[in-house]
Formats: C-alpha cells, structure tokens, sequence
C-alpha cells in the first residue's frame, strides 16, 4: 500500500494538489504543515522563531515516521522537509514522490498574495526574490534526487493533480489501482 508524496518549494502548490489528487484517489490526505499546526497547538512561524528551524525539521520527522505505513494515502510536505534525509528516505520507501516544480518569479508573486501565510524562511530577507532564488538553488539537486518532476507553475493546481494522475497511470506498480492489474 502506496503513499503518494509531493515535494517542492513553498508556494508550488503542493497542498492544493495533494488535496485533488486524494480526492480523486479516494484516499487520504495528510499534510506535514498542518498535521505540525495540529500536534504543536501554534503556526508554523511561531515553532521557527521560539525552537528555531532544525527542531522544526525534527518536528517534520517525526510527523512522517508516525503516519500509517501501511495505508494509501496522498502526503504533502512543507517546502523544507528535503533538508531531512531521514524524512526523505521514509518517503522513498513508501512509494512514489512528485517534485512541484515551480518557476521563482511565481513563488514571489504567490507570497505577495494579502492571504498567504507567513514563510519562516523568507523573514527579514531583503531582497525576497534573491532569496528565494538561492533557496531554490540550494534545494534543487534534492528535489530532483528524490522526486519525479512535474511542472507546479499550471495556472491552477488542477493541472499538476491530473498531470500526476497521468503518470501514475504509466507505473507499473500503480497498475492495479488504474484496472489494469
């Protein structure tokens, strides 16, 4: 039993996507942030500034080894959560990950937005753009080492829910979950 991961920057969409993705499944959907919110009783923003950004990473970790091993589901994470290789290696054994790929000129735009949330590591950058340009950097070769690449930038995450339904289709260890197994 599969779960299905989605990785990425922060602001690619992987919450949304996750959601749809689920929702056509008829499995779950866990998200990493929000199960983190949860547990902690406090946002994001807050466990950054009072435990800082390593015990949050460890805070991510250990979200992900309690999750059900042995079930289907949809998990998105937080933008980060590649910076943990414990993390990453439970995600690679539980089956297949999709990288939201997503251009840095879009993620600016998107955390502009009056009603995205706070993003820890983007505080007190001044020049947010640069930042998140070298972010990205930094994180781009693990993303591309643990997930299968699918464009994040669509007009709407729709787009990347169906993109990744199209290859799944193709696996063939999804086989049986698509009628052909």
């Amino acid at each position: 039993m599969p779960w299905i991961s989605l990785i990425g920057f922060m602001c690619s969409g992987k919450s949304t996507t996750g959601r749809m993705l689920a929702r056509q499944l008829g499995w779950p959907h866990y998200d990493t942030d929000s199960l983190i919110v949860d547990h902690m009783g406090m946002e994001i923003e807050q466990i950054f500034r009072l435990q800082g950004e390593a015990a949050f990473r460890e805070l991510e970790y250990r979200i992900v080894e309690e999750l059900p091993p042995e079930r289907d589901l949809v998990l998105s994470t937080g933008g980060g959560l590649v910076m943990n290789q414990r993390s990453m290696e439970i995600l690679g054994v539980q089956g297949p990950i999709f990288w939201l790929r997503v251009d840095p000129r879009d993620v600016w735009e998107r955390c502009q937005r009056p009603w995205a949330a706070k993003r820890p590591m983007l505080e007190g950058a001044e020049d947010l753009e640069k930042r998140i340009r070298n972010l990205m950097a930094e994180r781009e070769p693990i993303y591309r080492k643990w997930g299968q690449p699918v464009e994040g930038g669509f007009a709407h995450p729709r787009e990347a829910a169906r993109h990744v339904m199209d290859l799944l289709r193709q696996r063939e260890d999804f086989a049986a979950y698509f009628g052909r197994g």
